[in-house]
């Protein structure tokens, strides 16, 4: 029995969103708004730096301002924008940081349509796998 739970658990671990897979120090977040790549369309902007350490995790930071809208706009968006990281994580390069921008129209988009936009800008910025 305890093999089959951590079986379970290992399969499901492989697409959830560790506490390491996010940015939580101001360094890191200086690190990506200093030297990372910086694409961006009318809602959203992404940057991306690929680091230069032995781990190869990918890593997720998301900014927002009040101008966006109350809490729990917010905080729908910020859910929404970490369900797709969690998706697509593992068809991003290795070693990345990314940061996700929030703007102000971002709030008339629905879970499909920021979908559509993060990934055309992942695409944009070349970030994919080379698989894909």
């Amino acid at each position: 029995m305890a093999n089959g739970l951590s079986l379970k658990n290992t399969s499901k671990k492989k697409f959830s969103l560790r506490y390491f897979e996010r940015l939580h120090k101001r360094e890191d977040f200086n690190r990506v708004f200093k030297n990372g790549l910086r694409v961006e369309s009318k809602s959203i902007k992404i940057l991306a730096y690929e680091r230069n350490d032995c781990y190869c995790v990918r890593r997720l930071g998301i900014v927002t301002s009040k101008k966006i809208g109350a809490a729990t706009v917010r905080n729908k968006i910020k859910r929404r924008l970490r369900e797709i990281f969690r998706t697509s994580k593992h068809s991003l390069e290795p070693k990345l940081d990314l940061i996700f921008v929030l703007k102000q129209e971002v709030v008339s988009l629905n879970y499909n349509d920021l979908k559509k936009a993060v990934l055309d800008l992942v695409k944009k910025a070349n970030l994919f796998l080379n698989s894909e």
